[in-house]
């Protein structure tokens, strides 16, 4: 693998144009204020799957043509993503094994997003033959630089299809039904098993709660998955575009998936970094982000890994909902590169107008211009990180190393969710990066920077 994917920092993050397609000169107004703000990436085509395919067999790629077009000739790179991550309304409808049974046993309405099953043998053709046919469209655009793979994987589904196909991985990974009885320990509570078609999923959740070994074996089944979904989403991308690196935004320290075993698949690592600046303890959070940082660049022996979501402002799913404080915006982006980011990526470009991330912040909000502090706070970001490029695809040397494991993280807080295993080791972390000796000399790689931290937030009052 490539050590080094790109010669600058990506600056960037989600751009959904076919929000405003009724109002396409939207779209010439943001590329002004994204040369504007410095940016020089969109994330397009995330959550786009209806406005590819509206019908079924019906394509309508001649918008995203437009856009990929005309980001491209204003020298902004294109980070293209695959749409499984939230399917259109004719395939759930026609198709309903595709939507999710959740624990209660009840199959799922179409709706929200990640509504779907992981198994499904119909959800698996239909998003591979969409990758497909974007890959064959755009293999020789300017613009495409990356491939983002569907969005923030997660959830589970208790379908048929899934008890079948986890029965499937317990005979692999046991081979004998007397070996599972024996390593689940199944003569407590009376649970020795006599084939595997005994076996279900642990739904139906009580206060007693399942057998821990069934609820780990579970969460394994689910995480290879999720990976085995993400390598039947990327086939199509490697046979047309084998020299276009694959990556997916993973979430912070999510669980359900053991993200380093993810890692192995993906050419880039990447993860959404929502800081909760001024909620709570800062530096609490600002350390706790730190240890994430580490975590996720060690999935790749070091290399570089991508900041692929942030907030420049305020998130919607706080109760009071607060843009930080002066600073903080550009602080966050040049503690991801201190870490070893290549990117720094927001969620969103421009604020929805409608929807359940309607609130949710963005670079230019509702009032739709570059005059707010959010959006300058970007573009002094933008401006930092146009010095940095030095710096991109190198790595980091660590003085200290601290073990962590994801599978010894689920078999300890399965059993006992009230250990948290995760922040444990970042309380461990945290001691060492307090050294005075370590904190002299991040202080000096960044005395070039704190003077346009600090002058740009006076600048803000």
């Amino acid at each position: 693998m490539k050590d080094k994917y790109f010669d600058f920092i990506i600056h960037g993050g989600d751009y959904n144009p076919d929000q405003w397609i009724k109002t396409k000169e939207i779209w010439d107004e943001d590329i002004r204020l994204m040369k504007l703000a410095r940016i020089n990436s969109a994330t397009v085509g995330i959550f786009s799957w209806s406005a590819l395919e509206p019908e079924e067999g019906v394509y309508t790629f001649e918008w995203l043509d437009e856009i990929m077009d005309k980001l491209a000739e204003n020298g902004i790179s294109v980070i293209l993503a695959t749409p499984s991550g939230a399917r259109p309304a004719w395939l759930a409808q026609k198709y309903p094994e595709v939507l999710r049974v959740e624990e209660t046993g009840i199959r799922n309405e179409y709706g929200i997003r990640h509504n779907h099953c992981l198994t499904s043998p119909v959800y698996r053709k239909k998003v591979r033959e969409m990758n497909a046919l974007l890959a064959k469209r755009y293999k020789e655009h300017p613009a495409l630089k990356m491939w983002h793979v569907s969005n923030e994987y997660s959830g589970e589904c208790h379908c048929e299809l899934c008890q079948e196909a986890f029965r499937e991985w317990l005979k692999k990974r046991y081979g004998t039904i007397e070996r599972l009885n024996d390593q689940w320990w199944g003569g407590f509570w009376s649970h020795r098993l006599n084939d595997f078609s005994q076996v279900t999923s642990p739904k139906y959740r009580s206060e007693a709660g399942h057998i821990p070994a069934l609820q780990l074996s579970w969460q394994r089944f689910v995480s290879d998955s999720h990976i085995s979904f993400f390598e039947n989403e990327i086939v199509p991308l490697r046979e047309y575009t084998p020299e276009v690196p694959v990556t997916t935004n993973l979430m912070r320290m999510h669980t359900g998936i053991d993200l380093q075993k993810f890692a192995e698949h993906m050419d880039i690592v990447s993860w959404d970094n929502y800081m909760d600046w001024d909620v709570g303890d800062n530096e609490k959070n600002a350390v706790n982000t730190a240890f994430v940082h580490d975590v996720f660049r060690s999935m790749k022996d070091g290399k570089p890994f991508f900041m692929m979501e942030s907030t420049p402002s305020v998130v919607n799913w706080h109760a009071v909902n607060k843009i930080p404080a002066p600073g903080s915006q550009e602080l966050g982006a040049i503690q991801a590169v201190a870490h070893g980011a290549d990117s720094v990526q927001y969620f969103q470009f421009r604020k929805s107008r409608g929807g359940v991330e309607k609130f949710h912040g963005a670079v230019v909000d509702h009032i739709g211009t570059g005059e707010t502090r959010v959006f300058r706070s970007v573009r002094r970001t933008g401006e930092i990180l146009e010095k940095l490029d030095e710096v991109c695809g190198t790595g980091v040397d660590s003085e200290v190393a601290v073990i962590f494991d994801w599978e010894n993280m689920c078999e300890v807080e399965i059993p006992i969710p009230d250990i948290k295993v995760q922040q444990a080791i970042a309380d461990i972390y945290k001691v060492y990066i307090e050294r005075k000796e370590i904190n002299e000399k991040l202080k000096a790689q960044i005395k070039d920077i704190c003077p346009i931290l600090i002058k740009g937030s006076l600048e803000e009052g």
